[in-house]
């Protein structure tokens, strides 16, 4: 497969695409952390339309489709903080079928770019504790743990709530 991939921008009519399209690419990953295996509440709380509608709304934030010959594999979220030049890598998804190939760094890549240009001299974002490929990516783009705290969902085992806050200068 290419790792050619672009972006486009998500607008308040791709709701049900971007609903569609995280039912399908969050629970293989991680399901294992709800109770019963079942994330539905989280999906719908994170990308039902009233909290995707806000999200859009929010100042100085972008949010993309990540895609591959015009098929949607993933999406990625940025907030811009103006005040502390900083950005805050809210959300990177790629569907499993696309990982390994190097999209996950070409993401951190434009990632950087659209900080700079925003302005922003750090990148900062929450990784699960417990999802060690995931911290390894990060940690091997140059990020750093800065501390860590426990999830508030009830839903999510008690055991594997734990959230690292990470960061870098860009």
């Amino acid at each position: 497969m290419s790792n050619c991939v672009s972006l486009k921008v998500i607008q308040l009519s791709d709701h049900d695409t971007l609903l569609a399209l995280m039912q399908r690419i969050y629970p293989p990953a991680y399901k294992y952390l709800w109770q019963n295996e079942d994330c539905t509440w989280y999906l719908h709380s994170q990308y039902g339309y009233n909290n995707f509608k806000q999200e859009l709304q929010q100042p100085n934030s972008d949010y993309f489709f990540i895609q591959q010959a015009n098929k949607h594999i993933g999406i990625l979220r940025l907030v811009h903080n103006t005040e502390t030049k900083s950005t805050k890598l809210h959300r990177l998804y790629l569907d499993q079928d696309y990982q390994g190939q190097g999209l996950g760094k070409k993401m951190m890549t434009i990632t950087k770019e659209i900080s700079k240009k925003n302005q922003s001299n750090t990148l900062w974002l929450e990784a699960m504790q417990n999802q060690q490929q995931a911290l390894q990516f990060y940690l091997k783009q140059g990020f750093s743990i800065q501390n860590t705290y426990q999830l508030p969902f009830d839903l999510i085992h008690e055991h594997l709530r734990g959230i690292h806050k990470m960061s870098k200068q860009i």
